[in-house]
């Protein structure tokens, strides 16, 4: 089982920017917890392809603000997760030609209260 702390300092360092990322998920630390190395290998090797530009982003066509920015000036990428299955979504947030902003992890149902907050359909993701 993986550490919550150390995953966090995983995914700062291979992300490796200035800007520091937020964490956000019902129950992060425990489900960090419950992940095994493989699959948190699995997803610093997903967050690689991100940032090599291998995954193609969910794109917000929405005009509302979220936080600093303009929802279409986010990319969100979003990685499906199965823990002793139960389903779980990691959403990357990034701005655009830029820096990454939040690391979600949740169950099913913070992933609908992200999607929502974020003006995703339900067909873009």
């Amino acid at each position: 089982m993986v550490d919550a702390t150390e995953f966090r300092t995983r995914v700062t360092k291979i992300l490796s920017q200035d800007y520091q990322i937020e964490f956000l998920g019902g129950n992060f630390d425990k489900i960090v917890n419950f992940i095994t190395e493989t699959k948190a290998g699995k997803i610093y090797a997903w967050i690689s392809e991100v940032i090599n530009e291998n995954i193609q982003p969910i794109i917000i066509s929405s005009k509302k603000s979220y936080k600093k920015w303009k929802m279409n000036q986010l990319l969100v990428f979003r990685y499906p997760l199965n823990i002793n299955n139960i389903e779980y979504r990691v959403l990357l947030v990034k701005v655009k030609n830029s820096i990454y902003i939040e690391f979600h992890l949740g169950s099913h149902k913070y992933y609908d209260k992200v999607r929502k907050d974020f003006d995703l359909t339900r067909k873009n993701c």
